[in-house]
């Protein structure tokens, strides 16, 4: 009962971090990325280099990464990062974002939801992002 509550007031908090985050303009790329680091080290441990490790398995991680609570904040969180990263050139974190998105979705596929304006935009901005990284690789 105490870790299901700890676990939850962590989650709580990092909706909070993530949704400041997503507030920062997009044409502010190195503020974006320095706040991103710092939410990386703080609820992931691992910093952007390291990146990649949220696409293994591990119970620590994806507690917060494949909560479903937190499943749009993620994903809308790792669709700006994606931008971020290309944006700066930087493709490979770009693609990582991507497959961390995949990853996402997958843990969650077999939950029905209901079709909404906010899923279509992070589908559509998902899109645009895998658009831009396929350009960007030509």
């Amino acid at each position: 009962m105490l870790r299901r509550d700890f676990v939850s007031k962590i989650i709580e908090q990092m909706v909070n971090a993530v949704a400041r985050l997503l507030e920062l303009n997009i044409e502010e790329p190195q503020k974006f990325a320095d706040e991103f680091d710092e939410l990386l080290q703080i609820y992931f441990r691992l910093k952007a280099e390291d990146l990649g490790l949220l696409l293994e398995k591990n119970e620590e991680r994806d507690a917060l990464l494949l909560d479903e609570k937190l499943k749009n904040y993620q994903i809308k969180l790792f669709i700006q990062a994606g931008f971020t990263f290309v944006y700066a050139q930087e493709l490979p974190k770009a693609k990582l974002c991507v497959g961390i998105i995949r990853r996402i979705q997958q843990q969650h596929s077999h939950v029905f939801e209901f079709p909404s304006i906010e899923n279509s935009k992070l589908n559509q901005e998902l899109i645009e992002l895998e658009a831009l990284i396929s350009e960007s690789t030509h």
